[in-house]
């Protein structure tokens, strides 16, 4: 059984590795002019998945058995989403414009528009600065890690379906860092608003999605600025919620044989569907937890998928 290490002692233990590595604090300040604010996650251990008996765990999307990960050496994550602003200047600095084409919600469906872009992803106001960059696929994710590569000298990359749960989880066990049984679907009030850009009340009457809504208002429907929302242990933003997110490996229909360190679970060759994480503003309560998981291909491009990027410990 993986033990649980309470949130505040996590905090300290942060701090004191930053100390112990001469580092400024957690938080690292970002690596070039260009490239997001980082945070320090440290080196641990943790079960990733859901055991079979989890009151929420989703049968379908092979989030089991259960795998004890570990970590045995730090890494940076963004603190947050990578925004429509950052994504717009690797744009503007490489010429490398994503194709038109993204996946939005229309007529009680996601419908492909051929006019809907990372530029024009069909809500009511065109996207700010501050918000998630959505409609970019699988390789626009790869591409902007990559030019942060070569802009900072340092090791960019998606991270792996390993490392985005163990930041998900910030030091928890829960399914939610905020809590081991708030914000699931029998909540009578859920503190998922405090923490998280999920299908709530808010986005009811937008959107009426057939499915279960939080039950409590973040007075958003759609996407929100990144950073809105309190952050977990390890200082990620959004890390559940606002938009679901790409990761490295190829998605696998369970954990079955997975190696039991943070690598990336790739083929030879590559494959057709990624792994996809942290659900968005249009999911449900379950589909809101760190250990929720699913997959699409790679070419995907939907309104409520973006991305965040992890970098290499020097």
């Amino acid at each position: 059984m993986c033990r649980l290490i309470p949130v505040a002692l996590i905090v300290v233990a942060r701090l004191a590795f930053a100390q112990q590595a001469g580092l400024p604090a957690p938080s690292a300040a970002a690596d070039c002019p260009v490239c997001p604010e980082l945070a320090l996650v440290p080196p641990g251990r943790s079960l990733m998945g859901s055991a079979p008996d989890a009151a929420e765990i989703d049968a379908t999307t092979g989030e089991f058995p259960t795998v004890a990960i570990s970590f045995t050496r730090p890494f940076h994550v963004s603190r947050r989403e990578i925004t429509f602003g950052e994504f717009r200047r690797y744009v503007e600095a490489t010429g490398a414009e994503p194709a038109p084409g993204c996946r939005v919600w229309l007529g009680g469906q996601w419908v492909l528009e051929r006019d809907r872009s990372w530029r024009d992803p069909g809500f009511a106001q065109p996207p700010r600065d501050a918000e998630p960059v959505v409609c970019v696929n699988w390789d626009d994710a790869r591409g902007y890690a990559e030019w942060l590569s070569k802009e900072s000298g340092k090791r960019y990359r998606l991270p792996s379906e390993a490392e985005w749960e163990y930041v998900a989880r910030g030091g928890t066990s829960f399914p939610r860092f905020w809590g081991e049984h708030n914000s699931n679907e029998s909540a009578v009030l859920s503190l998922a608003c405090d923490f998280a850009n999920v299908y709530d009340s808010s986005a009811v009457d937008v959107y009426r999605f057939p499915w279960p809504n939080a039950r409590c208002s973040d007075r958003v429907a759609a996407l929100a600025p990144v950073g809105q929302y309190k952050p977990n242990a390890f200082g990620a933003f959004d890390i559940i919620g606002n938009a679901r997110e790409w990761v490295m490996d190829c998605y696998t229909a369970s954990y079955a044989g997975r190696p039991e360190d943070a690598r990336a679970w790739t083929w030879q060759g590559g494959c057709e569907l990624k792994g996809v994480r942290g659900g968005s503003w249009a999911s449900r309560p379950r589909a809101a937890r760190a250990a929720a998981r699913d997959a699409a291909p790679t070419a995907l491009r939907q309104s409520d998928l973006g991305f965040r990027v992890v970098r290499d410990y020097d």
